[in-house]
């Protein structure tokens, strides 16, 4: 049977918060289960290692991607997969394991990401084409029939989001199981970006090295999402 492990980036993650992710991992067996917590103090050090996690205290904060990287480089030779998941995901116990298989079955596809709902039941459309850096700049201006034709076409509103299993340029790194093998040959995240564009690079860099991202819309995770990018321009920013 293929393993997995688990790689968690926090930053001042709520308590409730630690409980509901270690609980929905309680019953998928990881071969390991590792945090980078990026908060300046190790508040949360107690809780996470009560719940089985290796805990990792990184106060400089060098960037999601980079602590995700610590993870990756330090325990992906351990499992065939790695799943990276945000703080604020929960999901019940065979969604894991769905995509395991999917990945054992599916030798082209690099990562694949399940269906993700908000906290309210509704669809994020998460699985995207690659944006332009127009697309990005009027994405965040306020005339909204400009920018709801963008998201129509950037977020594949016309696409089987409910179940559909298809290939995508670019998929959301909230919750993605990949490939460790593949992921090692081509590298993890860019350390060049802080935060939020490092899974469109990621994606584009799977395209370009013979390799697929996939959308698995048959099982789901809950994701009780922010867009602080949205709130705070600097967290696009490149070193």
């Amino acid at each position: 049977m293929s393993t997995f492990g688990v790689g968690l980036v926090a930053y001042n993650m709520s308590h409730s918060d630690i409980e509901a992710l270690s609980m929905s991992l309680r019953n998928t067996k990881p071969i390991y289960q590792v945090v980078v917590d990026n908060s300046p103090v190790p508040l949360s050090k107690e809780i996470f290692e009560h719940h089985n996690w290796t805990y990792i205290h990184n106060p400089n904060n060098p960037g999601f991607g980079a602590s995700h990287n610590v993870i990756f480089d330090r325990y992906s030779t351990r499992a065939d997969y790695h799943l990276i998941v945000n703080p604020d995901i929960t999901f019940s116990n065979d969604v894991v394991t769905e995509l395991v298989n999917f990945l054992d079955q599916n030798t082209q596809a690099g990562c694949v990401m399940p269906k993700v709902y908000y906290s309210d039941g509704h669809i994020q459309r998460l699985a995207k084409l690659l944006p332009s850096p127009k697309d990005w700049i009027i994405r965040r201006l306020p005339f909204s029939s400009l920018k709801e034709s963008v998201n129509q076409r950037l977020e594949l509103h016309q696409a089987n989001y409910e179940s559909g299993i298809f290939e995508v340029p670019f998929v959301s790194g909230c919750f993605l199981l990949f490939r460790s093998r593949v992921v090692e040959r081509i590298g993890f995240f860019d350390t060049r970006f802080y935060m939020y564009t490092e899974d469109t690079d990621l994606s584009r860099r799977l395209w370009v090295n013979g390799t697929r991202p996939y959308y698995y819309g048959v099982t789901s995770v809950i994701h009780g999402y922010e867009k602080g990018s949205s709130k705070n321009l600097k967290l696009f920013k490149t070193t």
